[in-house]
């Protein structure tokens, strides 16, 4: 589903970045928020952007550094 049976906006989006990144498939992270994203995308994005932007102890540039050093741990591409 996640190849196929996106709507057409998002499958607008997931072409547009494959033409602008010169890759043959988006991230599966892009391709899962984008499909049927008020079931799954925005409610993701918002608790996301709850942890990263909340009030917290450290400083949101602290927090994206964390964020960044676990995602190179994991070989994340992005």
């Amino acid at each position: 589903m996640l190849e196929s049976g996106h709507r057409r906006a998002a499958t607008g989006v997931l072409e547009q970045m494959k033409d602008t990144l010169g890759i043959d498939a988006p991230p599966g992270v892009t391709a899962t928020l984008l499909y049927r994203p008020e079931y799954f995308g925005k409610p993701f994005t918002d608790y996301l952007n709850d942890c990263t932007r909340g009030e917290s102890d450290w400083s949101v540039g602290e927090r994206e550094l964390f964020a960044a050093f676990v995602s190179k741990l994991n070989l994340c591409p992005w």
